[in-house]
């Protein structure tokens, strides 16, 4: 896929969110990233001053805390808008990495040319808004789900959303994601396992 595609990916996706952009007004040059397994876009503590779009795969956002452990916040699937706001907005180091979890593919703007350039476009603007809206939403679905349900649901709802997941992510990074341990996880695996053999 060439980048006059990749480009065309992210003007669709921006289309869904409304339909009137005028897209002659946006000239921002991109760059390419080819991710494997295990690369990142950008890591914790970088300057990340650059708006993302993943083409295809998926990727985590992760953070190590400082006792060294790790947690992945949350997990996004192509085709989305992804990247630090806060680093991208104050020019502050970012907070967390994004990971690539499968091979992807993601195209980049700078944040500071994209925004000069996207809020001349109210059209484009009200696009992003209602982009931002969606996010915030998905995120206070997952905090509520934390509180409201149980931690077997939690993971049934994560192989729901991301089936490609529960047999190649490694069980610490499904565990933090779903807000338990490792050792909860298995214990919950075997009872689904035990559960679907006695049917």
């Amino acid at each position: 896929m060439d980048r006059l595609q990749l480009k065309q990916q992210f003007i669709d996706y921006f289309n869904q969110y409304h339909s009137k952009i005028d897209w002659s007004l946006f000239k921002c040059e991109i760059d390419l990233h080819l991710l494997k397994k295990g690369q990142h876009l950008f890591q914790q503590g970088d300057d990340a001053k650059r708006l993302y779009f993943l083409n295809s795969g998926l990727v985590r956002y992760c953070n190590v805390s400082d006792k060294g452990k790790e947690y992945t916040q949350s997990i996004a699937k192509a085709p989305r808008v992804v990247g630090s706001t806060r680093a991208m907005t104050l020019g502050t180091p970012a907070l967390f990495s994004i990971e690539a979890v499968t091979d992807s593919i993601a195209i980049s703007f700078p944040w500071d040319i994209f925004y000069q350039q996207m809020s001349q476009d109210l059209g484009f603007m009200k696009a992003y808004a209602t982009f931002l809206e969606t996010i915030f939403i998905q995120k206070e679905l997952k905090e509520s789900s934390i509180i409201h349900l149980s931690a077997t649901q939690r993971y049934l709802n994560f192989c729901r959303d991301f089936p490609e997941l529960p047999g190649t992510m490694p069980q610490q990074q499904i565990a933090s994601y779903i807000g338990i341990t490792p050792i909860a996880l298995s214990r919950i695996r075997a009872r689904i396992k035990e559960s679907a053999g006695s049917r």
